[in-house]
């Protein structure tokens, strides 16, 4: 074919090849479809591309399907994202909560589609309410009236202080459900629920757990029962607000009573505490000297009890030599009396001072005691 009747404009590479047309009519079968390949429809898209005179046309469209793909390659992969092990991420669709992503590398559509909004939620934060701490380095603190002025039960005014530990639990409820001012003292932004909620949620449980008790109770023994009654008030509160956040702990920093009567409130306060470290030393003493006067007791009775199970051995003892003693003088009298009469006498004669009277003085006078002063031959000892 000449060269100039080629109706298909060159690119500067050899002619590409094209299949045959069939010229059948449609009928269902495949024989009326035309056979379209990937480099016949590439070829098509960039004849319909406007060629540029500068880039020789066809080149500049190569150029510009490269460089789409390229850009679509690198819109998603901005979409790759990663998580610390103390974070959580949550995704949107088209600015609607769609779901969460764990720690570790993730990915999620990029924008205009997709946004990622990554919150730690291990982390434990804090909420000082009726003060403010100074800041790293100053150790002042400001005090706060209209937060921490109270009423209790029996009408008394107290200044209570409190700190609040928190945690996120539910980072789309935390991010989407509540919409609060936020909290400039602690750099909380707006839209988030431990701004200005939280702080109110706080002085609102805290109000009416000390209005339900007596100014005793809020400055000694009830302190434990205020934290942990308030604590529950919070979290009941929050959860219907579907707020997110788990409220950790309620600590109660300082409770002081009206300045007029500190100073009698403070005696009774010393004294309670004189009261108890008494009690405390009441108690080392029992605990002392109780088992000191068990251990006695437990002594005194198995000694007695000893005393009793060995007399109660020596009377039996007795007894059964008594009866074995009855039974053989029963059976041979005077041999008995007789060995028994021997027998007393071995044990009376030794112990006693003997004498033994002989010659001229014994014969029809009777000597006087003391024995040992007369005119007779004496031998003592038993001769």
């Amino acid at each position: 074919m000449a060269a100039g009747s080629d109706p298909i404009p060159r690119t500067g590479r050899d002619e590409m090849y094209r299949p045959p047309e069939d010229g059948g009519g449609d009928n269902g079968g495949n024989a009326g479809r035309e056979q379209v390949s990937l480099e016949d429809l590439i070829g098509r898209f960039k004849d319909g591309l406007p060629p540029l005179k500068f880039l020789g046309g066809g080149g500049f469209s190569l150029i510009v399907l490269i460089g789409m793909v390229v850009a679509a390659v690198v819109w998603l992969a901005s979409g790759v994202f990663t998580v610390d092990p103390d974070e959580q991420a949550a995704l949107r669709l088209f600015g609607k909560f769609d779901s969460t992503a764990g720690s570790g590398l993730n990915w999620w559509w990029p924008s205009p589609v997709g946004q990622r909004d990554i919150v730690q939620v291990t982390q434990t934060r804090t909420l000082e309410l009726g003060f403010r701490s100074g800041s790293e380095g100053v150790t002042a603190v400001t005090q706060v009236p209209g937060e921490a002025q109270m009423i209790t039960g029996d009408e008394n005014i107290v200044d209570v202080g409190a700190v609040i530990q928190y945690r996120i639990m539910d980072i789309g409820n935390y991010l989407f459900e509540v919409d609060d001012p936020g909290d400039v003292d602690r750099g909380v932004s707006s839209g988030r629920p431990d701004g200005r909620t939280l702080r109110d949620v706080t002085e609102t449980a805290l109000r009416q757990v000390v209005g339900s008790r007596t100014i005793d109770d809020a400055l000694t023994e009830g302190r434990e029962q205020i934290q942990e009654d308030t604590r529950l008030q919070m979290q009941n509160l929050l959860n219907s607000y579907d707020s997110g956040i788990s409220v950790i702990s309620v600590l109660l920093q300082n409770v002081n009573p009206p300045e007029e009567v500190r100073d009698a409130f403070e005696d009774v306060v010393v004294a309670q505490e004189e009261k108890q470290r008494l009690k405390n030393l009441a108690d080392a003493y029992e605990a002392d000297q109780l088992p000191r006067a068990e251990g006695e007791a437990r002594r005194i009775r198995e000694a007695a009890e000893g005393f009793a199970k060995g007399r109660i051995a020596l009377a039996t003892g007795e007894a059964e030599g008594f009866r074995l003693l009855l039974e053989g003088y029963l059976t041979s009298t005077e041999v008995t009396r007789q060995r028994l009469y021997l027998e007393a006498m071995e044990e009376i004669l030794p112990g006693t001072e003997k004498f033994v009277v002989t010659g001229e003085a014994a014969d029809g006078i009777l000597p006087f005691l003391p024995l040992n002063s007369g005119g007779g031959t004496g031998v003592g000892g038993g001769q």
